[in-house]
């Protein structure tokens, strides 16, 4: 399960969950933590040839290193439907879109990250690259993800300026949200904050729907 997963590293845990001086943390300092520490020095890759290029699966791109994604199951791109579905009622009232895994800019040339699902304002940036701020980004755990990899996407996604960072946990049916303190809080949520208003999100109820639609087979 995902806390007995944050067990195995407790320490690195605590330093990046307490405090945001961890800006600087370095995740391939303990070897196995991160995709590309297996690599000790891992080729660099131009950003152009990112950009211009196909990976399947695709990968995020970190100042010239290409980053291996967690690996998605059956109830990771289920949950991901009924997530898309879901927003799709309230995406033209408050003026916002339902875009599931894009290449979206961190850092122009230096950084772009994955999204399993973002919510981004209207009208969307030209290109193949989302390069304004989303408003909500929503990841999904995958078995083989790992906690520092993660909280490093999500202070990414702090740092551009997203108001709403949410992680759920497929394994343990709980969901978390990225404080602007660096903490990452378990929570049942309720609702989503977004610039143009409130959409109603009811993760318990969203857990039971993709339960239910696991049952049956749907």
């Amino acid at each position: 399960m995902f806390w007995e997963r944050i067990k195995s590293f407790p320490i690195i845990v605590l330093r990046i969950i307490a405090t945001e001086t961890l800006a600087g943390y370095e995740p391939g300092g303990s070897g196995t933590l991160v995709s590309m520490a297996a690599v000790p020095n891992p080729p660099l890759v131009a950003a152009d040839e990112y950009l211009n290029s196909s990976y399947h699966p695709d990968v995020e791109y970190v100042d010239g290193v290409l980053v291996e994604r967690g690996m998605p199951t059956i109830a990771h791109s289920l949950l991901q439907t009924i997530l898309i579905r879901y927003f799709a009622d309230y995406e033209r009232p408050l003026r916002f879109l339902t875009l599931p895994e894009v290449r979206t800019q961190i850092a122009e040339r230096a950084k772009y990250r994955i999204p399993d699902v973002m919510l981004c304002p209207v009208p969307l940036p030209k290109g193949k690259v989302v390069t304004s701020v989303p408003w909500a980004v929503i990841e999904i755990l995958s078995p083989d993800d790992k906690l520092p990899e993660q909280l490093a996407r999500f202070r990414d996604y702090k740092r551009i300026g997203v108001r709403q960072v949410v992680l759920l946990d497929l394994e343990d049916l709980i969901a978390f949200r990225f404080e602007e303190d660096g903490s990452l809080l378990q929570m049942r949520l309720t609702s989503l904050d977004l610039p143009s208003g409130s959409v109603p999100f009811d993760t318990e109820a969203l857990f039971q729907e993709l339960t239910t639609q696991r049952s049956q087979g749907l």
